[in-house]
């Protein structure tokens, strides 16, 4: 159960950063390109949806500092998701919310990196 939520941590990052019209235009200009305009009566449910999944993203990070014990990498990710709502809350910056996301994504780089190195590994060894 531990390992699915670290791992949906790690995509819930992008998945945020991805997903968030409202706080980035040009994300927006783009999804209304593709037809995606008509999800925008619901757009304060993607607002809130998108904040559920940075908390998920920093409790999966977190999680994960369980079993590879890097402080940097769990550093990273609670400042990131305090810059991430920090931006939204305290100082209403959208820079500040962008590099929240961005912070959350580089640190779960690390670990997707540690993870697919080790099942090509895997896959190598069996043959």
């Amino acid at each position: 159960m531990k390992d699915w939520l670290e791992k949906l941590g790690s995509a819930g990052a992008i998945i945020a950063a991805a997903a968030c019209p409202v706080c980035f235009p040009k994300l927006a200009l783009v999804g209304a390109l593709f037809g995606l305009g008509a999800l925008s009566a619901y757009e304060f449910q993607l607002f809130i949806a998108a904040q559920a999944l940075v908390v998920l993203a920093v409790i999966g990070l977190s999680l994960a500092y369980l079993r590879h014990h890097n402080r940097w990498l769990l550093g990273a990710a609670l400042v990131s998701g305090a810059a991430f709502f920090g931006g939204l809350y305290l100082v209403a910056s959208e820079w500040l919310a962008y590099l929240g996301l961005a912070g959350l994504v580089a640190a779960s780089l690390p670990e997707f990196w540690i993870r697919t190195r080790n099942l090509w590994r895997l896959a190598w060894n069996k043959k």
